[in-house]
Formats: C-alpha cells, structure tokens, sequence
C-alpha cells in the first residue's frame, strides 16, 4: 500500500458533526434503467437489463438472460419489494424505484449526506449486485464495464472527492484483475468489491485470484465484501434452506461473511498480502470476536494443519475493518472494547429499507455513551480513514 496519506480537501458544511471527518463505509445507489442500457457498449445494448413488473407482488425489478433480479419467489428469495421499498430519510413508507433513483442519484445524495454528518461515502452497487449472477461471461464483463463507467461519469462525477465507488468485477480471476485495473487506475474507483458467496462454483480464495490481490495491494486499493440476496447461481448458499424472505434475510448476510472471514485469514492471502486491506459490509459486528476466538483456537489447537506464522486474529487486527450498519446492535460496545476501538466503522446502509436512515451517527452514539471520546472518534473517523489511507485538511481561510 502506498505509504503516503492522500489528502483531501474539506470544503463542504454539514449541518451536524463538524467535529467528525465522517467517512460512510456502505451506501448504497439506486440504479437508474440507462446504466445497463445507455452505459453498455453497442455490441451489447439488446442484452441490457429491462425494468419490469412481476406479476405475484407486483414489484419493479430487472429482468435480464431471462431472469427477474432480486429472485422473486423459491428456495433463498429475493426482496418481496423488488427495486422498491427504499428508505433515505428513515421514511415510515418507503419510496418507489423510480422515486428512489431520482433521488438518490440527483439531489438527494449530498444533502442527504450533509443533514446525516458524513464527509465522505463509498458507494456500492444495489440492483448491480446481480451482476456476478450473469451466466455468460462477456455479457457479465460488459455488465461490469458499464456500471463502472456510470459510476465514475455520471454518479460520482458531480463531487468525486465526496462520493467514492467501489468497482464491480467479473467472477472469473484475470477479467476481475484486467477490470479491477481498469477502474482503479482509469475511472478512479476507490474500492473493488465482491460478494462473500462462491458464485457458479468460482471459489474466489484459489491462488488463481493471487493477481487481483496483488493489484489491490500494490494500487492501496481496499477490498470490500458485500453480500445480497435474490441470486440463481450462488454455490453452498445457506439461505437455499428458506423459502420465506425474512428467514433466509436474517442468515444470508453474516453467515456468508463469516464463511468469507474464514477463507480469506484460514487460505492464506492476508498473510501473502499483508498490504491488502478489507472492509466487510453490511453484517454486523458482534459476531467478529467469536469466530476470532475460534479462528486462534483451531491454530493453538491444530498448528500444522493452519499453518500460519501469526494468529488468525492479529490478520483481522491489522489488515481489516468490520462497518456495523444498526445503531441498535446488541453487544456492539463491547465487540468495539474487544478491539481496543480499532477495526470498526461506522455505515448508514443507505437507502435500503433495513438503513438507519439520516439518524444513523446520532442514534449509536445515543445508544452507546459509555463509549469514550477517543472510542467515538475512531469509529466515526480514525479507523475508516486508516483503511483507505487517507486524511484530511479545513478548507483555508479566505484571505
């Protein structure tokens, strides 16, 4: 990673913790139809996604190679409400899809920012995380390139300072790394991320990725895992028990994370990558600590089998950082003491119906006071900056 911070420059007013270089680890956009219509290459346009309605919830979705994205009914569902049921401001009704894009990617996305206190956001994909879903490849790829190039000259361009994306990547390992390059060294993307899941058998943790690791390590580029339901092709998925949303909603997102937590300290590739850093999205952060402790167990208990030359939690210690998403969370102060107020991030999930809406910063830490001042600071600010090697500067006094 590259050694110097990179400064940014602060220039905005927020209406609420000034105090705070506040930097949001997991927004998300609505994608409005010409992202995977206009944004694809000629050759690929007939294959764009269609905005649809089902006809069982009569919910917007995409439809595309066939299939209606989120998956709408069977064995690990997807979203009841489709493309719709978005919540920005924490509304009691959510808005529509079309609603929802409007505002998101127009107005709505700094103000929105401005009135919650956040300086900076990564945003990450909502319907684009089907994209890995795309069972043929050179579509999956364009599918990549044109969400990509949406984000970096349509959603992001307007303050690229403030709005940060984190770029989508094919499945199979050297299109990832040739379009992790692309985005990250042509389009400025901040971030590459992917779904904790094996995706069509693609077991992301083989050696074959090595390469893509070393480009995120070399470019200081964070790695960001974010699951989603609703998928056709995910292999092993544990919601695949349920055929009842909110059943396969409540295990999808932290049990994936903590199959990937697994794979990514226990294969191996934080310790050949010791400069490659990770965030993990959107699962919540009381469940980090047990499955450290289980981790370190299993290499006191069975070393040569484990084989790594540190324990597995001084991995997560140095190279990771975990975003809690719900200010409520049980056992959140002291999964945050358990890492000496390291390796946790603060995240709004914004727009999504589960999101703390513009409210999220004050409702933790209204839910927490026991935390300290320098607890609060490295959660709402030290830590992210850390991961993503940046720091910042007031904006000079006008002479």
């Amino acid at each position: 990673m590259p050694a110097t911070k990179r400064t940014i420059t602060r220039t905005w007013k927020k209406t609420r913790f000034n105090e705070y270089f506040v930097i949001d680890g997991d927004r998300h956009v609505v994608e409005p139809p010409e992202t995977f219509t206009k944004f694809l290459e000629p050759s690929y346009r007939k294959f764009g996604s269609v905005v649809t309605t089902d006809n069982i919830y009569g919910a917007t979705r995409f439809l595309v190679e066939g299939r209606l994205y989120q998956k709408v009914t069977g064995p690990g569902q997807g979203r009841l409400h489709g493309m719709s049921d978005y919540k920005p401001r924490g509304e009691e009704k959510g808005l529509s899809y079309e609603d929802a894009y409007r505002w998101v990617c127009g107005e709505g996305k700094l103000k929105d920012m401005d009135d919650t206190g956040i300086d900076t956001s990564v945003w990450i994909p909502t319907g684009g995380l089907f994209i890995p879903d795309i069972l043929d490849p050179g579509l999956q790829q364009a599918y990549c390139r044109a969400i990509n190039n949406w984000f970096a000259e349509s959603f992001c361009a307007e303050n690229p300072e403030r709005l940060w994306f984190a770029a989508t990547i094919p499945i199979d390992p050297e299109p990832a790394r040739i379009e992790a390059e692309r985005a990250i060294t042509k389009l400025g993307a901040k971030t590459v991320w992917m779904r904790p899941n094996v995706m069509q058998g693609r077991k992301w943790w083989d050696r074959a990725y090595d390469p893509l690791w070393q480009l995120l390590q070399d470019t200081g580029t964070v790695l960001v895992f974010h699951e989603a339901t609703g998928a056709y092709h995910t292999t092993n998925d544990p919601t695949n028990k349920f055929d009842i949303y909110w059943m396969a909603h409540v295990i999808s997102h932290p049990v994936e994370m903590t199959s990937a937590l697994v794979a990514l300290i226990g294969s191996g590739i934080l310790e050949r990558f010791p400069g490659l850093k990770v965030e993990f999205c959107e699962a919540g952060l009381s469940w980090v600590p047990y499955y450290m402790f289980r981790l370190d167990e299993h290499q006191e208990t069975r070393p040569n089998e484990v084989g790594l030359t540190m324990k597995p939690s001084e991995y997560f210690k140095r190279q990771c950082v975990v975003c809690s998403f719900e200010p409520e969370e049980a056992l959140f102060a002291e999964a945050t003491r358990w890492f000496n107020g390291k390796n946790v991030g603060a995240t709004s999930d914004y727009p999504h119906w589960d999101s703390s809406g513009i409210d999220t910063l004050e409702r933790y830490l209204k839910e927490f006071p026991q935390l300290t001042e320098q607890e609060r600071t490295d959660f709402l600010q030290n830590n992210l900056a850390d991961l993503f090697n940046v720091k910042w500067e007031e904006k000079p006094a006008r002479q």
